[in-house]
């Protein structure tokens, strides 16, 4: 029952050092396939961020009007306002271009539309507006809606500064989508590339999305790219589906689960094979009639036994039981087997499953037990009680009489072949 226990264990932590082995490799593929995939959007983030400079700066139409303002004469707006008009002229996606002499609104176009705004103080407009003149650099904000109307825009603010003088101010409102449209986006998609275009307010606190190809999409470990506008920036970019799509999960798990399983199979087979091999050896060594190990079978599987293990403690008895030939006088063979039979069950019940016995001869019998630490003279006596066997023959009770001795190892012997010769010395001492 203990090896059975021991064979159970052994099994069960097979199974887990396999289970985990192919969850390992698992894992490392899917972390290897993730990996590449992170570095391919990297370098698409790299690209985007490069043409995103770029992008900015042919949008910003603010700062190519500044050079239209004499420093000298702000109050000149003449080539301000022809360049304005041209500006809107050429293109549709502009929705206004402004002037702020100092924090006062000095001209706005069309003036048709938003003409009525002239006059008012910086303070009245957008908080961007105000940023735009303290930071001292260009500012891009939006999208934000046109003075109330269905029109988004994004502003794009350039201050002017005369070295340290501020003069005043620049702002070109444009369309969002035209904005959005030419940061590169829909390339991004046509890549299999899902993305999210965010900023945070000018405190950091409150974060708004500007545009995004899926917002149902989790961004929380895609491939993040921050700039300033000088409000922060973000766009996060990941490959459509995710890292590893739930397909790719799914193929990836059935692949290994079919190694894990082709393995395991292998391994029963290995065990099998073992096991076959092993049932085979021990037929090659056991009497088919009393079910015992041959005499050959004895010594091998005792040596075995000690050179795998040769702290182990070991009692060799030698057993004779006396009458046994006049107790199975005119014995039919199957009562005389049943008798070997009887004898080996006697072995199995007393003595540790791993017991080798052997017949010496019609009426001797050898046994190696292996002890570990058990009381061995406990177990002696109470299978010698056993063997006192009784039949009547003739009118007449026949009884067994058993006779043994022991040696132990390594005091009377190193191996299986100097046991047995000192177990018959001590025998013929009786």
């Amino acid at each position: 029952m203990k090896f059975r226990k021991s064979q159970v264990l052994i099994f069960g932590v097979l199974v887990l050092a396999l289970a985990g082995a192919i969850f390992a490799l698992d894992t490392s593929v899917k972390y290897a396939l993730r990996q590449e995939r992170v570095a391919a959007a990297r370098t698409v983030e790299v690209g985007f961020r490069r043409g995103l400079a770029e992008t900015f700066g042919n949008l910003n139409d603010a700062a190519k009007l500044s050079y239209t303002i004499d420093l000298d004469d702000a109050d000149n707006l003449e080539l301000f306002q022809k360049s304005v008009r041209k500006l809107m002229e050429d293109n549709e996606h502009v929705a206004y271009a402004a002037y702020f002499k100092e924090d006062t609104l000095n001209y706005i176009y069309p003036e048709d539309r938003f003409g009525a705004l002239a006059g008012k103080n910086m303070a009245d407009f957008a908080y961007s507006v105000t940023l735009a003149k303290f930071a001292k650099v260009p500012v891009v904000e939006g999208p934000s809606s046109l003075f109330g109307e269905e029109m988004d825009v994004f502003l794009f603010l350039q201050p002017i500064y005369l070295g340290a003088d501020y003069i005043g101010e620049i702002v070109v409102a444009m369309d969002s989508g035209y904005v959005l449209s030419a940061l590169g986006l829909k390339e991004l998609e046509d890549g299999n590339y899902d993305y999210e275009l965010w900023r945070l307010d000018f405190l950091g606190q409150t974060k708004t999305v500007i545009s995004t190809s899926d917002p149902s999409v989790d961004y929380s470990d895609a491939v993040k790219h921050e700039f300033s506008l000088p409000a922060t920036w973000n766009i996060s970019i990941m490959p459509k589906g995710g890292w590893i799509t739930q397909a790719e999960h799914a193929l990836i798990d059935a692949a290994f689960f079919a190694l894990g399983l082709v393995l395991f199979l292998l391994g029963m087979l290995l065990c099998s094979a073992v096991r076959l091999r092993g049932r085979l050896q021990v037929e090659k060594y056991t009497n088919a009639d009393s079910g015992l190990a041959t005499m050959e079978g004895f010594f091998y599987f005792v040596n075995k036994r000690l050179s795998k293990e040769p702290d182990s403690k070991l009692c060799v008895l030698e057993l004779q039981l006396g009458n046994f030939r006049r107790f199975t006088k005119n014995m039919e063979r199957e009562e005389l087997v049943m008798f070997l039979m009887r004898f080996r069950q006697s072995v199995l019940d007393c003595f540790p499953e791993d017991t080798v016995a052997t017949r010496l001869s019609d009426d001797s019998f050898l046994l190696a037990i292996f002890t570990d630490g058990q009381d061995s003279g406990r177990m002696i006596s109470e299978f010698v009680l056993q063997l006192h066997w009784k039949r009547r023959l003739d009118d007449q009770k026949i009884f067994i009489t058993p006779r043994y001795c022991t040696v132990t190892y390594p005091k009377d012997g190193s191996d299986a072949r100097s046991l047995v010769e000192a177990a018959a010395k001590e025998f013929g001492k009786i």
